[in-house]
Formats: structure tokens, sequence, C-alpha cells
């Protein structure tokens, strides 16, 4: 990649064997608080954040809220604290753990590297897994399950965000008009695959988990009225210099090679945003078109041009994947992303099968024809709702996407060992490092954590460490300091001569 990129992904809750309606809200947060997340610090620092800034100018009123996710029991949650139901916990490998919107949640800090990010974001499935492990067992009652996708099949939608550093210096318009087309069809091989249309009966296949739930092109909001491109502004670093642009039209991806190239190829789209590159059409309705690209396996011309058209999923992503091209060379994974992408494309085209080894909805599509051979007469429409949330489970016992990867039947990107190391090192060459080392070193006197900052308790007094870039010469140099000093005193006072 070109620019940092980090990824948050608010998990599913299934409460089973429950005496009554589960308490989602007292659940996640018991969950997260019962991960066994060793070195971790509880709590966050809130004071720099506002998710009512958005990145066209100004601040919104309020923020939008799915009535859906506002019913539901509150019996026990509504008698704890704030911080007990956000339960926010920070990992010693740079990732936040929290409760979020009646969801666990894992963020992971950016990565610098495809290969890093999608280790992060493994890490982040195995210690979901544990936090759920290890709830169960004191659980008195029922039993809970985790899953990695974007839909409770009743309504509701819960989301995976994809994070890019980028520059000020392109205006938002600019940005809108490169990204939206790119993120309308991304699904084509970066879908999760969803058994069942939204407010429909039909348990057909579809592309995406998420393409039924949005509502607008632009937005702030990310829970209701969901928006193609999200205008929140908060940069969580320098916001002179840098904002992040908050992707949340994607996937919460099993496969491997899918979380790579889904955030590889958004990286690169960015890249050419910032060259001046501008596709030469525009898309009528680029709402009507995530559906129409998700129901349609069959690539056929149901995205509509303002000129010309209409034209498939695939032809607009090919648009990307040409104009892309001139980056090739210029590093090892960039050239691996660009083949990738136009294979996969190439794939998809002639006959999308040979895409089952990476692309999510692809394999699942694959095993539910197997299996309904398999089982013939006795094959109910519903075993394939079945297998859509069994590929998501994360528990190893009963997960269907793991059984794939035993078999051999899915591409890996990162080794176990890979994984293993992610669970307790941060990424590389980024500020999350130097945090992650902070905590590591001197976790008994913080006070405070947030993305771009560390707050220390001395003699009374609060010492803020600030973190305004996310990787750079500043950022290596603040990590040298860090490593350099036998004590938080020594390192205070060595911030302290540099003017820090």
């Amino acid at each position: 990649m070109n620019r940092p990129a980090g990824i948050e992904t608010e998990y599913g809750l299934n409460c089973e064997g429950f005496a009554g309606e589960p308490d989602f809200a007292y659940e996640a947060a018991r969950l997260i608080q019962a991960a066994p997340v060793e070195g971790a610090f509880r709590g966050w620092d809130y004071v720099g954040e506002d998710p009512y800034r958005d990145l066209r100018g100004g601040r919104a009123d309020r923020l939008e809220r799915d009535p859906r996710d506002l019913t539901g029991s509150t019996d026990r949650s509504s008698r704890m604290s704030r911080d007990e139901l956000l339960s926010n916990t920070v990992l010693r490998n740079g990732a936040r753990l929290y409760n979020d919107h009646n969801h666990p949640e894992y963020c992971t800090d950016v990565c610098l590297t495809l290969k890093d990010l999608v280790a992060q974001d493994k890490a982040g499935e195995r210690v979901m897994f544990a936090a759920e492990a290890a709830r169960n067992a004191m659980l008195g009652y029922g039993q809970i399950r985790l899953l990695k996708n974007n839909t409770d099949y009743h309504g509701r939608s819960y989301g995976c965000h994809e994070n890019y550093l980028t520059s000020r210096r392109i205006p938002t318009d600019d940005l809108i008009r490169v990204t939206v087309p790119f993120l309308a069809t991304r699904q084509v091989f970066a879908g999760a695959g969803r058994v069942g249309i939204e407010g429909g009966d039909a348990l057909q296949l579809q592309m995406s988990q998420r393409a039924d739930f949005f509502e607008e092109v632009t937005g702030i909001n990310t829970t209701a009225r969901r928006p193609i491109f999200n205008t929140r502004d908060e940069p969580h670093a320098d916001p002179g210099k840098y904002r992040r642009l908050h992707v949340i039209a994607g996937d919460a991806n099993r496969s491997e090679w899918a979380t790579a190239m889904k955030v590889g190829t958004m990286a690169l789209t960015l890249d050419l945003a910032m060259e001046g590159w501008r596709p030469s059409e525009r898309l009528t309705d680029p709402v009507r078109a995530v559906r129409r690209v998700s129901h349609d396996l069959e690539f056929g011309g149901v995205v509509d041009l303002e000129r010309g058209g209409p034209v498939s999923g695939l032809d607009v992503q090919r648009w990307y994947c040409e104009a892309a091209q001139r980056y090739r060379g210029r590093d090892a994974e960039t050239t691996w992303v660009l083949d990738e992408w136009a294979a996969v494309l190439e794939d998809l085209g002639r006959d999308r099968s040979r895409a089952a080894d990476r692309v999510d909805w692809v394999a699942k599509q694959r095993l539910i024809a197997e299996m309904r051979e398999d089982f013939g007469p006795e094959w109910k429409d519903e075993d394939a709702r079945r297998v859509d949330l069994g590929y998501h489970v994360l528990d190893p016992a009963w997960c269907v996407y793991d059984m794939l990867v035993d078999e051999g039947e899915m591409r890996r990107i990162v080794s176990d060992a890979d994984i293993e190391r992610a669970l307790s090192t941060p990424p590389t060459g980024t500020r999350a490092a130097v945090r992650g080392d902070v905590l590591r070193r001197f976790g008994e006197d913080i006070s405070a954590v947030e993305w771009d900052r560390v707050v220390f308790r001395r003699n009374g007094y609060d010492v803020t460490l600030r973190f305004d870039d996310v990787v750079g010469p500043e950022v290596d140099r603040l990590g040298r300091l860090v490593t350099e000093a036998e004590t938080l005193e020594g390192l205070l006072t060595a911030l302290d001569a540099e003017g820090r």
C-alpha cells in the first residue's frame, strides 16, 4: 500500500438458550471484559473525538440511529455505568476492543502493508473467540456465539469499516467522484456473500451482506441512512494535514485474500484520485447500482451510466484496474494487487467458479451447490441459510470457512505464525508500535489512551504524549526516545528537551 490503513469490525452476537430476551448490550460488554488480554489498558480518552464533524464542512446537528437498534431488553445494561457498558480495552498490539451499538468491536490500528493488516485482522478473530470462550465459561445460562458477518437476518446490519489516511489537499468532491463507482462495484470480488434479500422471502445468494442497507450516496451517518461515501471527519491525527477516509461500504470478509484485495484496490483508487485521475463515466444512481450488482451473479448490464451503458459491475472495476496499471513496478505489493485484480476480474468474467478459492461469495455458492447435489431431495432452501451462517461462526469446531481452509480450498495470505505474532506485536513502522511499547513498559502510569495520544498521571498532573503523525520521521524519532528511556521520568525529560 501507499498509505496507512486499518479495519474495524463489529461482530454479530448470537445468544442461544437464554431464558427470556437477551440484553445484548450487557452481554457484549461482559464478553469484552472477559477477554484474556494480558497487559491491556482498560479505558479510552474521548476528549478529542467529534463524530459530528463533516468532511464537507460544518457539523451535523444529529446522527441517525437505526430504530431497530433501539429496541430490545435493557434490563441489565441500564444499570451499568458508561465505562462498564463501553468496556474500552487497548491491546498491546495497538488494537482497540469495545462495545459499539451492542456489538463487540475489534479495531486494528493502521498498518503499512497488506500482510500486516490481514494478520492484525485475523488476530482480532482469535481475540474475539477467546473472549467468547471465556464468557461462556462464566455463564450460568445459555451460550454465546460470535459471527464475523454483517446482518442478523432480522433487519439489522452491523459494519466492517476501513480507514485510510489521506491528505487534506484533495477536495472532498473529487474524492467522492472517484471512489463512489469503485465502492458501488467492489463487491464483485470483495463481497462476503449473503443468502437472502432484505425485505424479501427469497433465500437466494447475493454478493454482499451490506448492499441492501445503503440508502444515500454521501452522508455522515453509519447506522441508519447509510451512505456509500461516509463524510465523517475524525482524522485521529494532525487535522491540518490529514483526513481519515472512513469507508463503511464493505463486508466483513473471512477470506484473507478478499481482505487484502478490498483494501489494496481501495488504496490504489485513492492514489489515482490524488494524481487527478477521474473516471470518464458517472453512475446514474449509485445506490441502486450497489443493490443491483449484489443481486446480479451473472454480471449483466445492471449499472446505468449518465452517458451510454448500461454496464456490469465487472466493467466498472475494469476501469479502475486498467487506470491503476500505471503503478505497476512501484513495489512488490502493488504489483501483486494489480496482478490479482486483473486475474480475478478475468476469472469471474469467464467462469466464476475459478474464484471460489479466494472470493467469499463464490466459495459459498460452490459449497451450497455441492451440498444441494449431495443431499438431493432432503435439501431445503433453509439449509443454504445455515451454510451462510456457518461460514461466519468464529468457533473453529463449527466454522464452515475454517473447514474449507483446513481442506486447502481457500488461499492464505498469512501464516498461523504471522497471526500469533500479531496478537502481541503492533504493526511495524507506525505510531501503534510506539504506543504499544509505551503500554508495555509504562502501562501502570497511563491514565488515558486514544489513537493519537497517551496521557500519564504524574504527581497529580496529566502529561500528554501526542502522535500527530501516523508514520514517518517524527514517529521513528519518538519510537527511539521511548526505546532508549529507562524510566518514565527519563522519557518525559527527553520529550521535554525536544519540546514535546
